[in-house]
């Protein structure tokens, strides 16, 4: 499950990545990379706008279901490909509101001798740019846009 990543792209990379061709997309500036981004902050993930294009847009990363009166106490920063489409939390968003959320790394910790936990730094060679695949969606009442990366179970070892 992935609990933090990093996001050290220059806004270039993202236009290119995402094709980005709106000029509030293109034209935006981010400012400094962010490093080690954790639950519950804002991250950037781009989804299709009503014409089709590549939209980018910031929401937290923990998703607040668009029916909720209330930020939830579960965690939601992830959502299981085996049961996002039948979890209350995650379905509605399933069945329409997919997104990406780019990324060069991510953390996994494993467990250390002295009980605590090792973190990990995965990342494609180069530090080449990935996609997490998401879901997003907007509650009204709360005023906010939220989102939540797909994890599935490990495919083997990473070397």
């Amino acid at each position: 499950m992935c609990g933090r990543f990093t996001f050290i792209l220059p806004w270039s990379e993202i236009v290119r990545l995402y094709r980005l061709t709106l000029d509030k997309d293109i034209f935006r500036n981010l400012g400094e990379p962010r490093y080690n981004i954790a639950p519950t902050q804002n991250v950037l993930f781009v989804h299709h706008g009503e014409n089709g294009e590549q939209v980018l847009d910031e929401g937290r990363w923990s998703l607040v279901p668009h029916w909720a009166k209330e930020i939830p106490k579960i965690a939601t920063f992830n959502a299981r490909i085996e049961t996002a489409d039948t979890a209350p939390a995650f379905r509605d968003s399933f069945k329409a509101k997919r997104c990406l959320v780019a990324a060069d790394g991510f953390y996994e910790w494993t467990p250390s001798d002295d009980g605590k936990k090792d973190p990990w730094h995965i990342f494609l060679p180069d530090h080449q740019p990935f996609s997490f695949a998401g879901l997003w969606a907007y509650n009204g009442l709360l005023d906010l846009r939220s989102c939540t990366i797909l994890t599935g179970p490990a495919e083997g070892a990473v070397t």
